[in-house]
């Protein structure tokens, strides 16, 4: 194990340009990246505590870094001291981490990131301890810059990778419009945080479809079958004033179970949207419904609300069931993000 003289790298208060990006000998301008997952950050760029901004100014923590995996931490001598613990030989006896650098023969502090390996799969395929063949394989990681983690600059909280020089394709439903902050979220298992339900004329009189859970947040249910109740009711939100913002988008998370399958729920169930004041609901789209067959919350990935920006608005969820099907509906998370515009 070489022993390394550790930088110690500072930023001046209120200073919100990024660090200077010293680059290794041999590096190009081409080298450098700004997170995105076709432009990923140098491993240099991640171990000097660099963040990169989007066009708005606004921080990108998370972020994609490529390097070559070089070595590991060696916990057990060292958490904070990278000039001690990093280690760049087999065996690994320590699976939590892993060292990147650009250049695969890299041994300078300055240029060399550690990447935190959270337990699951990331960890798993990436660790050295069970995969010595990884030892000087480019890899691409999506995690948390510009944190220390073991004494270095790096990236924490790994939550995606993969093999190469470059990260994964977002999926477009899941990734917000340039410059969208999410300005509102509801936490249903808290309370009924202003909705109001509307239990429609169900086939058994008195029977509320609609009920808040402080497990589940809202949920919505014609009983068992045979035998459920018919139900056709509305879970309808408080006012969201969208006057200073465009591009809206709308996540809820959500879960789905007694439907037999994806299609039965949507065809049971809808997303409404109303101008405030106004009586007339226009149903939106879900880009991903619950299965439909399980207890498993997932998001329904953004739902998109542009014809409403500058508005105020209400949100419905519409329930129905039959006689012979009749689901359950558990909402327990809805967030709005949009573009502020004033």
């Amino acid at each position: 194990m070489g022993a390394l003289a550790l930088l110690s790298f500072t930023a001046c208060t209120g200073d919100q340009a990024l660090p200077p990006i010293n680059k290794p000998a041999g590096l190009g301008e081409a080298s450098l990246g700004d997170g995105q997952w076709n432009s990923p950050m140098a491993a240099y760029q991640a171990a000097l505590g660099t963040v990169p901004h989007d066009e708005f100014g606004y921080d990108r923590s998370e972020a994609w870094v490529t390097g070559y995996i070089i070595g590991w931490v060696n916990v057990d001598i060292s958490n904070s001291n990278l000039a001690l613990a990093a280690d760049f030989t087999l065996p690994a006896t320590v699976n939590t981490n892993i060292l990147i650098a650009s250049d695969p023969e890299e041994r300078n502090p300055d240029n060399i990131a550690t990447v935190q390996l959270p337990s699951g799969d990331v960890r798993k395929a990436l660790n050295l301890m069970d995969h010595p063949e990884n030892l000087g394989t480019q890899v691409t990681v999506f995690g948390t810059v510009g944190i220390k983690y073991c004494g270095q600059y790096g990236v924490r909280s790994v939550s995606d990778y993969v093999w190469g020089d470059e990260g994964k394709e977002p999926d477009p439903n899941m990734v917000l419009p340039s410059g969208a902050r999410e300005f509102l979220s509801i936490d249903l298992t808290k309370g009924m945080e202003g909705f109001t339900f509307n239990q429609g004329d169900p086939s058994q009189s008195g029977f509320e479809t609609w009920k808040q859970s402080s497990q589940y947040g809202l949920v919505a249910t014609g009983g068992k079958a045979p035998g459920a109740v018919v139900c056709d009711a509305v879970a309808v939100s408080p006012v969201f004033d969208l006057s200073d913002y465009t591009q809206i988008r709308m996540m809820v998370h959500q879960a789905g179970n007694y439907f037999t399958n994806s299609a039965n729920f949507s065809q049971m169930t809808s997303t409404l949207v109303r101008e405030a004041g106004s009586t007339e609901w226009t149903q939106v789209e879900m880009p991903y419904p619950p299965a439909g067959n399980s207890w498993t919350f997932s998001n329904s990935g953004y739902i998109v609300l542009d014809d409403f920006a500058g508005k105020k608005i209400e949100v419905g969820f519409r329930y129905t069931s039959t006689s012979t099907l009749s689901g359950t509906w558990e909402i327990d998370k809805i967030s709005l993000a949009g573009v502020y515009s004033k």
